[in-house]
């Protein structure tokens, strides 16, 4: 049995947002004070009043692949659906393939014109070895241009168009490599950081590049062990977490946009002395009992029941005031999930 006890909630549908707000930070944010449970409300635009000069927001500047593709395979016309996730070759990707069962070794998949993946193993339940190549042209140009955003399913059922190619992609995006969005600095826009460097907020960067398996839920199956975050790849940096001592020695704030910045931070924490800019990776589980060693606040979107990402938000602001926070939320309108609005837990 295990000791786990995710926080749940009844999600309507149709408080899932579909689009994201324009501009992007007239988003809402519910804000949540740890020290006495006091909720309030603004919007990401008004982010600069909750914050204090010498506080240091820290955020993710990875960038979203174009990972989803939609296609047939050769021989038979019959529809697949790839979502790639990790290139361990040149053009050679391991990939989440549905369904998987009509995926076998050495069939070729097409996707549209000239691009075309031979599948060379299946590697889990899940997972398959792809080898993309082109009939003609650039594979990896190709790539870019026949894959689709990778919104995730309860967004238009996945399927994403030329406007999630500039929404489901944060204004910092950099260092590419993630298939999911870190969304909590989706609603930041040039006006807004602007605004915040203005009042003395400082801004530092981290890459951490985003699995799929922290957005599934905690179990397989009720009464199972609990699934964990799984793998996945950030950069080490000493400059940061130095960065983040001298923030709390001036008396400043340190505020995780994200919670993948939470976990690329606490891992970071926990393996100090590595060098400057190594590709490290971590199967780090933040749930309730952690003992938080980087973070002082955090910045973060609504996440779905029953989640690693919530319990990740359980585990920093407790049960009853994220229960209170999400009732909240509900019974005043805000908008969940990825392109939905926001929260900041001081």
């Amino acid at each position: 049995m295990t000791m786990l006890s995710p926080f749940s909630y009844d999600l309507p549908p149709d408080r899932i947002a579909q689009r994201p707000l324009h501009p992007y930070d007239a988003a809402r944010l519910l804000l949540a004070r740890r020290c006495d449970g006091v909720i309030g409300e603004s919007t990401f635009a008004d982010l600069g009043s909750f914050l204090r000069s010498g506080d240091q927001l820290i955020l993710n500047d990875t960038k979203v692949l174009p990972a989803r593709f939609l296609g047939t395979i050769e021989k038979t016309g019959g529809a697949i659906e790839v979502l790639i996730l990790h290139e361990q070759a040149t053009c050679q990707w391991e990939c989440i393939g549905k369904p998987l069962k009509r995926f076998r070794p050495g069939m070729v998949l097409c996707f549209g014109d000239r691009l075309r993946a031979r599948v060379e193993q299946k590697l889990s339940s899940e997972r398959v070895l792809l080898s993309f190549f082109a009939l003609s042209g650039d594979v990896h140009v190709l790539m870019h241009e026949v894959g689709s955003m990778p919104i995730p399913p309860y967004i238009r059922q996945g399927r994403g168009d030329e406007d999630d190619r500039l929404d489901y992609q944060t204004m910092f995006a950099q260092q590419e490599g993630s298939v999911a969005a870190p969304t909590a600095s989706l609603h930041f826009t040039p006006r807004l950081v602007e605004g915040l460097k203005a009042r003395g907020v400082g801004l530092e960067f981290i890459t951490l590049h985003v699995g799929a398996a922290s957005f599934l839920p905690l179990w397989h199956e009720e009464g199972d062990e609990p699934r964990k975050p799984g793998i996945e790849h950030f950069r080490y940096s000493t400059r940061i977490l130095e960065r983040i001592k001298d923030t709390r020695r001036q008396g400043g704030r340190v505020i995780a946009v994200g919670t993948t910045v939470v976990r690329a931070l606490e891992s970071m924490a926990r393996c100090a002395g590595a060098d400057e800019g190594t590709l490290l990776s971590t199967e780090l589980f933040i749930n309730p009992g952690h003992e938080f060693k980087a973070i002082d606040c955090l910045i973060t979107n609504f996440h779905q029941p029953r989640t690693t990402h919530l319990l990740l938000v359980q585990a920093l602001m407790g049960e009853d005031l994220l229960r209170s926070s999400y009732d909240y939320a509900l019974a005043h309108g805000f908008r969940f999930l990825s392109y939905g609005d926001g929260m900041l837990i001081e």
